[in-house]
C-alpha cells in the first residue's frame, strides 16, 4: 500500500510541473507537449488510485487538461505574458460581479436561459484550466483566469460547477460586431459559442492513444450548461449552373414540390385573416393496419388525444415535463426513434435541434407557436440542401388507437406530430415502412449518419465505446439501434422486435459495465428479458422507468442482439465543408465486379493540412410516376431489408453505393486498381467514409455502385473536414475520346494469343496525328468474357503475326467485364489493335474506347478475306517419309491472290502411337518454271519456314500474259518431319479478287 501511495504521489506531483511548464511554455510544440505528458500522469494516476472520489477529482482534472491540449493545437499560440502566468500554489479568485463585468465586454452569455421545452442553461462559471480538478470553492463563487491564444484572441475558461463530468470550453471575447457572424443563422448570440474545445473524437481518440477515455461513474443527471452550441460549416464552393438544376429539379418528390429553403417564412404566411384555412391538396396514404382504426383527417385543436380524465386538451407546442415519444398503430419505428434520440438530446440540457425547424417559430420563447391558419412549414434536409415543406395541421384519428406519434405524458404536444408528418409527406405517406434511423435524423436535423454494423467480426467493444461514449456526453452524436431478422421464439425470449428500430437514451459506466439505455418506442412493444444489471448498478442508475419498453442493457449484449448502431454526428465537430451535386445514369452492365470506373463520378479533393475527412454520399429521391410505391426511392430505400434477408416481398431492389479514395493525383481514373480507402457497400440513401488525408495533395474520389437499377440519379457528395478543402469534378486525363461498339462472332472469335486462330480477332486501325499519349478501354457486359486488348505496330493493316517487339501496350492478363492499358508516349503513325476474348469460338459483344491527347481516327480493319472469293482446296498431308507437296496451277484471268495456310492436326496409323505436341517448320509458296532456273512469284512470311499455326502469303497480282505456259505450282514443304509414323495435315485457302481466275490440280508428293 506504501508503494502504491508513493507511486500515486508521484504522477500527481509530475502531472503538477508540467501543468505549470504549460503555462509558461516558450513556443506551442513545449506546451502541447506539456499538456500530454500532464494528461497521461493524471490518467496513470486515475487507474492507480483505489478511492472512487479521488478517482473522480483526477478524471475531471485530466479532462480539464486534455481539453487545454485541445485548445493548444488547434490554435495559434503564443506565450502568456508574465502578468497572465498562474503560479502553482495560488489561485486569482474573482467576485460574481467582476465575472459578469467579464462576460459582458466579452460578449458572452451571463445569465440563466429558461427554455419552453427544457431546463435553464446557467452562466458557467470560469476557472483554472490546471488545479480546476482539486477545487473545493463553493458553487456560488466564480474563479478566472486569462489565457492568450494567439495575439489576436484572449480566451477564458468555462465550467459547470454541478457536473460530475467536468468539461472545460475555451470561449473568446469577440468584438460585438463580429460576434453574430460567428452564429448559426437560425441561433442567438446567446447560445452560440465558436468552437475550440475538443472537435472530433477520433482525432483525440488518436492523440491519447494508450490513454484510456474512461470518465468516473456518473450520476442520474448531469448538467451540460458549459457545452456550447457549435457552428456548422457551409459549403463555400461556387455551384455550376448543371448542379443548380439538379437542385431544382429534386424539388418533386412524391408528387409535392419541396423548394430549396431561402429564408425564415414571413409571419403573413400563418395568418388566418390573409390567407383563409390552409388544406394541402393530398392527404396522406395509411397502412392497411392504420386503415381499420382510421376515423378520419381532423384539425389540430380537435385531433390531440384525450388525457386519461377524458378531458379535450387544446394543442400545446412545449411541455414541462421530460417527453415520452411512442408510435400506436404506425410502422414507422426509425422516424419515431429518430424522434426520441434528438428529444432526449435536449433534455439532457443541450440545445434543441427539432422544434426550431417548424414554423411559424417565435424566437422571444424559442419554440414553435400554433398557426392560426393551420399552415405549417418545415425546414428538411434531403436531395442535396435543406428545404421547404408545406402542411396542414390535420392529423389522422382513430377512437381507439394512435396513427401518429403521440407524447405519453403530454398527448396535447403538437409539434412532434406535425413534424413526423412533414417528414412523411417526403416519404410518401403514413405507411412508410420505415427506412434506418441515421438517414431519417438526416433529414430532420441534418447531422451527419453513420451506420456500424455490429455483426462484423472486426467489431473492438472497447473503441466502440470509448467513441461513442465521450461524444454522446459533449451531445454531438445521436444513437439509435437496429435489430435484424428474428424468429417469434427470439422474440419471445429476449423481449425484442426483429427489424425494429430502437433509440439510445443515455450512456453510463458503473464499476461492473457499460451500460445503455434503451426504449423501444412502440407503445405495445416488449421489454428487454436478457440480462439485466446488477441491483447496485440499477440503484445508482435512478432512471424513471415507468414502462417496461425502456431498459438498461449491456454493452456486450447489444453487439450480440442487434444488427446496427446508428449514430448522427454533429456537423459542427468540422470547420469546413463542401458540397457537389451530381448526375449519374446507371447502365445494366455497371457492378461491384466491372473494374470500369471511367463512367463513374469521380472528383478531386485536395486538403490544406493533414487532417480526418468523412465523405458523405447522399443519393436523391427520385419523382414518382404512377401508383407504384414500391418503385419510390422516398418510400422503399432499400434500407428495411437486411443484408442477408432474401428479399420475400418481391420489393424492388435498391442496390448498393460506395466511396473509394484513390492516389489518381485528382484525374479521372479508368478501372478500380490501387484504392487508399472504401467505405463499405450500403443498401440506404447515405453512405459514410472516413478518411485521414494527408497535407496538400490531391487524390481522386470514385463513387461506385452495385445493383442499381438502371436510371438516371442525383447525388451529393459532402466532404467535412478542419482542414480547408477542395472538392471539384475530377480531371480528365485524356481530352480527345472515341468509340466503338463491336462483337465476336463464329469467325471473329479466335482466342488467345495461344490460339492458331488467334488473328481472326476484330482489329482496328489507329491513326495518331500528333505525338501524344494514347489510353484504350475494351469493356463487355457478359461477365463470362475474359477480355483482353493490344496496341502493336502494325501500321494500321490487319496482322498476321506477332513479335514481343511489335507489341507497344497490352492490358495484362485476361479480365472479365473490363481491360485497360496506356501509351505514355506515342509517335505520330499508324497502328493497329487486336481485341480477344481467352477461349476461340467465344461470341459477345464488347465496347472499344480510345482516349487520347491528340486527335485519332479509329476504323475497324475489315476480317480476314473480307470482299475476296475464298476456295478451300483439299486437305494436303504431309506422309512420314515426304517433306515437300505440290499442286499445279493455270491463271485464267489477272487477280490478286492472298493464300493462308493453317494447321490442322497430326495423325498416326499406330493404335498406341504418340502424336507429337510440336508442328513442323514449313513454307509456302507459289513457283515459276522447274529445277535450278524457277522463281519464286509468292512466298510465305518473306521465305523463312515457321512452326506457327498460321502462315499466309501477302497479296501479289498474278497475269497469265506474263507467266505463259503450264510451268507454275503451289509449293507446300516443310524443313523436316516429326519423325516417327506421323502424319501432319494442314488446309490450304485462296483469296481472289476476282471470280474464275485459276484452275488448280490435284496434291502429290515431290521427293
Amino acid at each position: 500500500m506504501a508503494d502504491r501511495a508513493a507511486q500515486l504521489k508521484a504522477l500527481i506531483d509530475a502531472a503538477s510541473t508540467h501543468e505549470a511548464q504549460v503555462q509558461a511554455a516558450a513556443n506551442q510544440d513545449d506546451a502541447l507537449t506539456q499538456a500530454i505528458a500532464a494528461a497521461e500522469n493524471l490518467m496513470n494516476a486515475v487507474k492507480l488510485t483505489v478511492d472512487p472520489n479521488e478517482r473522480k477529482l483526477l478524471t475531471k482534472r485530466f479532462n480539464v487538461v486534455a481539453d487545454v491540449a485541445r485548445s493548444i493545437k488547434d490554435n495559434t499560440w503564443s506565450p502568456p505574458k508574465p502578468s497572465a502566468l498562474i503560479s502553482l500554489g495560488n489561485r486569482t479568485e474573482a467576485s460574481n460581479d467582476q465575472v459578469n463585468n467579464a462576460d459582458a465586454a466579452g460578449n458572452l452569455p451571463s445569465h440563466s436561459e429558461q427554455g419552453a421545452d427544457g431546463p435553464s442553461k446557467q452562466a458557467a462559471n470560469v476557472v483554472n484550466p490546471v488545479h480546476q480538478a482539486f477545487d473545493t470553492t463553493s458553487p456560488t463563487q466564480h474563479k478566472t483566469s486569462g489565457m492568450k491564444v494567439g495575439p489576436q484572441a484572449t480566451f477564458k475558461l468555462f465550467e459547470s460547477s454541478d457536473s460530475t463530468t467536468s468539461r472545460v470550453y475555451l470561449a473568446p471575447y469577440l468584438p460585438a460586431d463580429n460576434y453574430e457572424d460567428a452564429m448559426r443563422p437560425d441561433q442567438s448570440p446567446n447560445t452560440s459559442w465558436p468552437q475550440v474545445g475538443p472537435a472530433v473524437q477520433d482525432d483525440l481518440n488518436a492523440r491519447f492513444a494508450h490513454v484510456a477515455l474512461k470518465e468516473a461513474p456518473a450520476q442520474p443527471k448531469t448538467s451540460v450548461s458549459h457545452v456550447r452550441t457549435l457552428r456548422e460549416p457551409l459549403s463555400s464552393r461556387k455551384r455550376a449552373v448543371k448542379e443548380e438544376i439538379i437542385l431544382l429539379k429534386a424539388s418533386l418528390v412524391n408528387g409535392i414540390k419541396c423548394p430549396p429553403w431561402d429564408k425564415i417564412p414571413s409571419s403573413d404566411e400563418f395568418a388566418l385573416h390573409l390567407t383563409g384555412v390552409f388544406t394541402q391538396l393530398n392527404d396522406l396514404t395509411l397502412s392497411a393496419q392504420q386503415q381499420k382504426y382510421f376515423v378520419g383527417w381532423v384539425r389540430a385543436q380537435d385531433a390531440v388525444p384525450r388525457r386519461d380524465t377524458g378531458a379535450v386538451d387544446k394543442p400545446v407546442m412545449s411541455s414541462s415535463q421530460p417527453m415520452d415519444l411512442v408510435q400506436d398503430a404506425a410502422t414507422d419505428c426509425s422516424v419515431v426513434a429518430s424522434l426520441c434520440a434528438a428529444v432526449a438530446r435536449h433534455e439532457r440540457g443541450y440545445e434543441k435541434i427539432l422544434s426550431t425547424k417548424l414554423y411559424p417559430f417565435d424566437r422571444n420563447l424559442g419554440k414553435p407557436i400554433i398557426s392560426s391558419n393551420g399552415k405549417y412549414i418545415v425546414r428538411l434536409n434531403f436531395n442535396g440542401c435543406w428545404r421547404k415543406v408545406t402542411i396542414d395541421d390535420r392529423l389522422p384519428i382513430s377512437d381507439t388507437r394512435a396513427l401518429h406519434v403521440v407524447d405519453r405524458r403530454q398527448p396535447a404536444l403538437l409539434w412532434p406530430a406535425l413534424l413526423e408528418k412533414a417528414y412523411l409527406t417526403i416519404r410518401g405517406g403514413y405507411d412508410f415502412p420505415g427506412s434506418n434511423s441515421c438517414s431519417d435524423l438526416w433529414a430532420l436535423t441534418g447531422w451527419i449518419p453513420e451506420q456500424i454494423h455490429l455483426q462484423e467480426t472486426d467489431i473492438v467493444p472497447d473503441q466502440l465505446w470509448r467513441r461513442l461514449y465521450k461524444a454522446f456526453t459533449f451531445g454531438d452524436v445521436l444513437a439509435t439501434l437496429g435489430t435484424g431478422p428474428m424468429t417469434s421464439r427470439q422474440e419471445r425470449e429476449l423481449g425484442l422486435e426483429g427489424q425494429h428500430s430502437y433509440v439510445i437514451l443515455d450512456l453510463k459506466e458503473t464499476e461492473s459495465g457499460r451500460l445503455l439505455l434503451v426504449k423501444n418506442p412502440w407503445v405495445e412493444g416488449r421489454g428487454w428479458l436478457g440480462p439485466r444489471p446488477s441491483t447496485e448498478d440499477l440503484d445508482v442508475l435512478s432512471t424513471d422507468r415507468r414502462y417496461p419498453t425502456t431498459f438498461w442493457i449491456g454493452l456486450e449484449q447489444v453487439i450480440r442482439h442487434f444488427e446496427s448502431l446508428y449514430l448522427n454526428w454533429n456537423p459542427g465537430l468540422f470547420r469546413y465543408r463542401q458540397d457537389i451535386h451530381f448526375e449519374w445514369s446507371v447502365g445494366e452492365s455497371s457492378g461491384e465486379e466491372n473494374r470500369g470506373i471511367v463512367s463513374h463520378p469521380q472528383f478531386l479533393f485536395r486538403s490544406q493540412e493533414a487532417s480526418q475527412v468523412w465523405f458523405l454520399l447522399s443519393r436523391h429521391f427520385r419523382p414518382t410516376y404512377g401508383d407504384s410505391k414500391e418503385e419510390s426511392d422516398a418510400f422503399n430505400d432499400g434500407s428495411i431489408q437486411s443484408n442477408s434477408a432474401v428479399n420475400a416481398s418481391d420489393d424492388v431492389p435498391k442496390g448498393y453505393m460506395s466511396i473509394f479514395v484513390c492516389p489518381g493525383k485528382g484525374n479521372r481514373l479508368y478501372i478500380k486498381d490501387t484504392c487508399l480507402e472504401r467505405s463499405d457497400y450500403m443498401t440506404t440513401p447515405q453512405c459514410l467514409l472516413r478518411w485521414d488525408t494527408v497535407t496538400n495533395s490531391a487524390f481522386t474520389v470514385v463513387i461506385d455502385q452495385d445493383e442499381l437499377p438502371a436510371s438516371t440519379y442525383t447525388f451529393t457528395l459532402s466532404a467535412f473536414c478542419n482542414s480547408k478543402i477542395e472538392l471539384e469534378p475530377a480531371i480528365p486525363k485524356y481530352p480527345m475520346s472515341k468509340t466503338v461498339i463491336g462483337e465476336w462472332t463464329q469467325q471473329t472469335a479466335g482466342g488467345s494469343t495461344g490460339s492458331g486462330e488467334y488473328f481472326r480477332n476484330p482489329q482496328y486501325s489507329l491513326q495518331l496525328k500528333n505525338r501524344g499519349r494514347v489510353a484504350i478501354l475494351l469493356t463487355s457486359n457478359d461477365k463470362k468474357n475474359a477480355l483482353h486488348a493490344k496496341l502493336t505496330l502494325g501500321y494500321g493493316k490487319r496482322i498476321h503475326r506477332l513479335h514481343s517487339r511489335d507489341v507497344l501496350a497490352d492490358t495484362g492478363d485476361h479480365r472479365a467485364r473490363c481491360v485497360f492499358t496506356e501509351s505514355n508516349d506515342l509517335e505520330p503513325g499508324l497502328y493497329t489493335i487486336v481485341c480477344s476474348l481467352f477461349e476461340a469460338e467465344q461470341t459477345g459483344e464488347y465496347t472499344l474506347r480510345v482516349d487520347s491527347t491528340e486527335e485519332v481516327i479509329l476504323n475497324l480493319i475489315p476480317r480476314d478475306g473480307a470482299g475476296l472469293l475464298l476456295n478451300r482446296l483439299a486437305p494436303v498431308c504431309f506422309r512420314p517419309v515426304v517433306n515437300e507437296v505440290i499442286a499445279p496451277i493455270y491463271p485464267r484471268r489477272l487477280a490478286s491472290y492472298t493464300i493462308v495456310v493453317r494447321y490442322l492436326r497430326a495423325t498416326t496409323p499406330r493404335p498406341s502411337g504418340e502424336v507429337p505436341t510440336s508442328r513442323s517448320p514449313v513454307r509456302f509458296s507459289v513457283e515459276y518454271g522447274w529445277g535450278p532456273g524457277r522463281r519464286f512469284v509468292i512466298t510465305s512470311e518473306h521465305g523463312q519456314y515457321s512452326d506457327a499455326a498460321t502462315i499466309r502469303t501477302e497479296a501479289v497480282d498474278i497475269d497469265p500474259e506474263l507467266y505463259p505456259g503450264a510451268a507454275m505450282n503451289l509449293v507446300l514443304d516443310r524443313l523436316s518431319g516429326p519423325g516417327g509414323p506421323v502424319e501432319e495435315w494442314y488446309n490450304v485457302d485462296v483469296y481472289t479478287d476476282v471470280p474464275q481466275a485459276y484452275e488448280i490440280g490435284v496434291w502429290r508428293d515431290r521427293v
